[in-house]
């Protein structure tokens, strides 16, 4: 009897990461497709206009672009991408003349750039490290799908919690208008986003815009976008948050920042669903479910004249507040446990718990900065940590108006430790941003403030402050007294 066998499927092969190429120099394809041809999924094009239907068309890993195609349309590039595709890793391919260009349009959020000619390990390197990078950030999204939690991910043990999720959950399944209201530090961009993913525009576009970030005078052009020539410096088309937000959900974050005259035709929007870009005359259409966050009382605004009541109106349909830390006390521990599980995975230490001590420390803190200043005390005491537990956190105090500032913000900056391992970028970048970490706490948070002391334009700082990640309302503390940056 002859035996007979089942022969084993090979194994899938894994997918290659997909590479976009906008180039047109021939040596420098000829070096992307010997460097990465092999390793890499490559797809080739010439021009700047396909760049965005070849996004939408298919699954993109990594954009590589020569500037030298793109020329003064590299910030529109890279503005349009980063509010569609935000952690989509894109590096410059610039000339020596090009150097500065390229280096200015990293402030704006590309990721890197490289100098023609480049060698094929140069190429290698930097590809490699913005796709590690990436799929870092896509294993540090999932790390917040774990238990114990409600709605797509957020922690939720204290029963009051629990019920902003159940009302949450309620409304995600409809299209209405939702007003999340809070302390700032308490989660309420994390519901936005927890209400689009469990909608059924979860496959569309989550696009955010805060209010409170964007000078007066360029935010309609965020929103609404503009027309090539529309102003100076408009050097071409811009496509604004709303239309980029189509079939999917747009968060106004800090909506009670907005100025009035913003406030009449974002109303004029919500009702009709049309818009036009500023210096155009078509107008047009965007299907956008609209959630607006602010940690002010709007109602109290409307009292004093600072926010349109038909606005407000039509911005309340389903308000919900979300609680601050100190009001979901039993939420306390679970979040340090999940918070120390997400840092000692992103900087490879084994820590492993906390101590008595830190635990009480924990359970007897105000929390004035609510889950944000958790996220941080807990980041920096992972960092910290010398052995496998946590035995305290730095914690801020509370401090009366005639006491000095805190140690950390007093105490000369220190350049960070010397690593022949990292890049001379990586090591700047940090650099910049202890620098401008420092200077905002001493600072309180105002940026005009903050501008003039670090020598910049308050526009060059914002956009440094989008890049490093740095909020101001992260660094207001208590009452403020009178001063110029008051309205910020």
């Amino acid at each position: 009897m002859t035996a007979r066998f089942r022969t084993a499927k090979p194994a899938a092969p894994a997918k290659k990461p997909a590479v976009l190429v906008l180039a047109q120099d021939q040596p420098t394809l000829d070096s992307i497709h010997h460097g990465i041809g092999k390793v890499y999924d490559l797809a080739v094009i010439s021009r700047y206009v396909e760049v965005r239907e070849s996004l939408r068309d298919r699954a993109v890993d990594l954009l590589l672009v020569e500037v030298r195609l793109v020329g003064t349309d590299l910030p529109e590039l890279i503005s349009e991408t980063r509010t569609r595709w935000p952690n989509l890793p894109i590096i410059l391919l610039a000339g020596l003349s090009e150097v500065e260009y390229a280096l200015d349009a990293i402030s704006l959020g590309a990721t890197d750039y490289l100098r023609k000619p480049f060698t094929i390990g140069e190429l290698r390197h930097i590809t490699g490290r913005s796709l590690e990078r990436q799929r870092l950030l896509r294993e540090m999204e999932s790390l917040r799908s774990g238990p114990p939690r409600t709605l797509a991910g957020i922690i939720a043990q204290d029963e009051v919690m629990k019920e902003v999720c159940r009302l949450a959950e309620t409304v995600a399944g409809t299209d209405v208008t939702v007003l999340l209201s809070g302390e700032t530090g308490t989660g309420k961009g994390l519901f936005a986003r927890a209400i689009h993913n469990s909608s059924p525009r979860r496959e569309g576009p989550y696009v955010e815009i805060n209010c409170a970030a964007i000078p007066a005078t360029l935010i309609e052009s965020e929103l609404f976008g503009h027309e090539r020539g529309a102003f100076t410096g408009a050097v071409a088309r811009k496509i604004g948050r709303v239309e980029a937000a189509a079939k999917g959900t747009l968060l106004l974050d800090e909506v009670g920042e907005m100025p009035l005259d913003m406030q009449a035709k974002m109303l004029r929007f919500l009702q009709e669903f049309t818009f036009e870009r500023v210096g155009g005359n078509e107008k047009l259409s965007a299907d956008v479910r609209i959630i607006a966050a602010s940690n002010r009382d709007l109602g109290q605004a409307v009292r004093q004249g600072l926010f349109r009541e038909d606005l407000f109106y039509r911005l309340h349909v389903i308000e919900l507040r979300v609680p601050s830390l100190r009001e979901r006390r039993e939420d306390i521990l679970p979040l340090a446990e999940y918070f120390r599980e997400m840092f000692s995975a992103k900087y490879d230490k084994p820590v492993l718990g906390f101590s008595p001590a830190a635990t009480g420390q924990m359970l007897n803190h105000a929390w004035p900065g609510n889950v944000r200043e958790m996220e941080h005390a807990v980041e920096r005491a992972v960092i910290l940590c010398p052995g496998d537990v946590i035995e305290r956190l730095d914690l801020a105090t509370e401090s009366s108006p005639n006491q000095s500032l805190p140690a950390p913000v007093q105490a000369p900056m220190r350049a960070p430790e010397l690593n022949l391992d990292r890049s001379l970028a990586d090591h700047m970048a940090m650099c910049e941003r202890d620098y401008l970490d420092a200077q905002l706490k001493r600072s309180n948070g105002r940026v005009s403030r903050t501008a003039q002391a670090a020598g910049l334009n308050p526009k060059t700082l914002y956009l440094k402050m989008m890049r490093h990640g740095l909020r101001k309302e992260d660094f207001r503390g208590g009452d403020e007294g009178p001063g110029e940056d008051q309205g910020e």
